[in-house]
């Protein structure tokens, strides 16, 4: 500590603290800008696309998730769409909780991680159980219902409805293995 306050490295907050001077030219690697530019949008082909407005690339999330997280950390999606998130989260061996209140969301984030880590263990809570929790949910949003009924074979329907907002908070929670 010494060597470093002789050299001008440390500096002293009012409360008597030290801090190391860190200096931009002495980091490796390129630095990155605060607006990110070299990761574009999805485009209609990619193969990453599935079907939402709102998807974000994969290597984006994971560039922010290295940013701001390390291994083992967990990674929040509260509204988690189809998955992005907790795949690049899963990727980078971090645990993960995702929430979205629409089953085909669910459905969606189920596929995607069976497609891409199909050992991994995880937890939905939220879905129906049991035949009295599935006629609940028929009765509070028959859409979602039909969403998660379809999802049991790993169907759609065909008049793409998606649903309305209405319908009961579903979660996933995965950890990996």
């Amino acid at each position: 500590m010494e060597a470093l306050a002789a050299d001008g490295r440390l500096y002293w907050s009012k409360t008597g603290r030290p801090y190391l001077k860190r200096y931009l030219a002495e980091q490796k690697g390129t630095a990155i800008k605060d607006v990110i530019t070299d990761i574009g949008p999805l485009s209609a082909q990619s193969k990453e696309k599935l079907g939402y407005s709102t998807q974000k690339p994969e290597s984006l999330l994971e560039r922010i998730i290295l940013a701001s997280s390390n291994e083992g950390d967990v990674v929040l999606d509260p509204f988690c769409g189809c998955g992005t998130t907790i795949a690049a989260a899963a990727n980078l061996k971090r645990r993960w909780i995702g929430i979205d209140i629409t089953h085909v969301s669910v459905t969606l984030q189920k596929a995607r991680l069976t497609d891409t880590h199909p050992d991994i263990q995880y937890e939905v809570i939220g879905e129906p159980q049991d035949v009295a929790s599935a006629r609940r949910l028929a009765s509070d949003d028959r859409f979602q219902f039909e969403w998660w009924a379809l999802s049991l074979v790993g169907a759609k329907p065909r008049h793409g409805e998606t649903g309305t907002s209405k319908g009961k908070k579903a979660q996933i929670r995965g950890l990996m293995a």
